[in-house]
């Protein structure tokens, strides 16, 4: 049997590959060993995704492959209506044959090019993420995909975010056990100013063996049924004051959701207080504003801003919920440079038996107990 490295992480898959997962016996493997081949499995479903595309999309007769396979005809044809994605796409889907990313990323980003109709468009917005998608995870890729499609058609970004608020509707799904479904389909800053509603609603409830999302479900109902309480909430959005005063429509950042059409954005700024954001040169929060909040409150927004919103963690898009001291207090200084915003989870996760360390360009290194090393960056706006 092949020797079971890391090495085999970074080559490209092959039945060598193959005949060597379904060969292993997995209770004999070490932890560190286990998440190798984990890596080369993906990689190996990823490439054999890859071939299943190109041959659906080379068989004619949907019928006939619908026989063989026993799926629903219809499944079969909107598979292979979807094998275009080969030719609409080349460079994501070379990163699919290659095993760099997983059939749900490649998605991802042809879920996002679809209603473009230019193809020089649809292979600017393939080159622009053909270098960044294997380092993303599916929602980090999601939001980068939507912020390229608005940078590469800004007018008809706005004109299909017009178009998609027909789109917003209530839905009611049964569910087992006496339960059932109800969403609610809303444009992303009205959705997110009534998600912070009630989770200003959950966080003032009584202590008890409640759950923070059983919380947020009763608050919905108490809303829904008048007996809510009287709040104000802010949403966050970024802004380049080129696209505030209408020179460029390059997208806005709604913290929580990711990138925004610029005329929600300056539609907003219209209505609500707002502080300056100074970048460096390498497009990273350097400073805020000084005169719309306390020097406490300002270094908090401040780490806040220079993360985007999302937990400094490696791959996690939780919005930020705590902050935490890089190097410990007192011996850290309490600043907006040594505070990094983490999720609940991965803030435990750092004092427990994960380390973190500063670069002085504010890049996060992290090491897992198994002796791997990830980083982060700060956000660029």
């Amino acid at each position: 049997m092949k020797e079971i490295t890391r090495e085999l992480e970074s080559m490209e898959p092959s039945g060598v590959m193959v005949d060597l997962l379904l060969g292993v016996d997995v209770e004999g493997l070490t932890d560190d060993q286990k998440l190798t081949l984990l890596i080369v499995a993906r990689k190996a479903m990823a490439a054999l995704h890859y071939i299943e595309l190109s041959l659906v999309r080379g068989i004619e007769d949907t019928a006939e492959i619908a026989m063989a396979v026993r799926e629903p005809e219809q499944s079969v044809v909107r598979q292979k209506e979807y094998s275009d994605v080969l030719d609409r796409l080349p460079r994501c889907a070379e990163l699919l044959r290659r095993g760099e990313i997983d059939p749900r990323r490649l998605k991802t980003v042809d879920d996002r090019v679809v209603h473009l109709t230019n193809p020089a468009l649809i292979s600017q917005v393939d080159e622009a993420l053909a270098d960044v998608a294997p380092g993303l995870t599916r929602t980090q890729l999601a939001r980068r995909a939507t912020k390229a499609v608005a940078e590469a058609d800004p007018l008809g970004y706005d004109q299909r975010r017009l178009k998609a608020r027909e789109d917003r509707r209530v839905e009611f799904t049964p569910l087992p056990d006496g339960m059932a479904l109800l969403s609610i389909i809303l444009p992303a800053i009205d959705a997110r100013q009534a998600y912070d509603l009630l989770t200003c609603d959950a966080r003032s409830l009584p202590k008890d063996d409640r759950t923070t999302d059983q919380k947020r479900a009763d608050a919905f109902l108490d809303r829904f049924l008048g007996y809510g309480v009287d709040r104000k909430v802010k949403v966050h959005v970024t802004i380049s004051m080129e696209t505030l005063i209408g020179l460029t429509e390059d997208p806005a950042l709604l913290d929580g959701y990711g990138p925004i059409a610029a005329d929600s954005a300056r539609e907003l700024a219209m209505h609500g207080p707002w502080a300056g954001l100074l970048l460096d040169e390498y497009r990273h929060a350097c400073a805020i504003g000084t005169h719309t909040y306390r020097p406490n409150a300002e270094t908090r927004a401040f780490s806040t801003l220079r993360d985007g919103g999302t937990c400094s963690a490696p791959g996690c898009v939780s919005p930020i919920r705590e902050l935490d001291h890089t190097v410990p207090w007192p011996q850290g200084k309490t600043n907006a440079t040594q505070l990094k915003g983490y999720c609940a989870h991965h803030h435990h996760l750092k004092h427990r038996d994960y380390t973190a360390t500063l670069d002085e360009d504010g890049t996060l290194h992290w090491h897992t107990p198994q002796g791997r090393h990830y980083t982060t960056t700060p956000h660029q706006y």
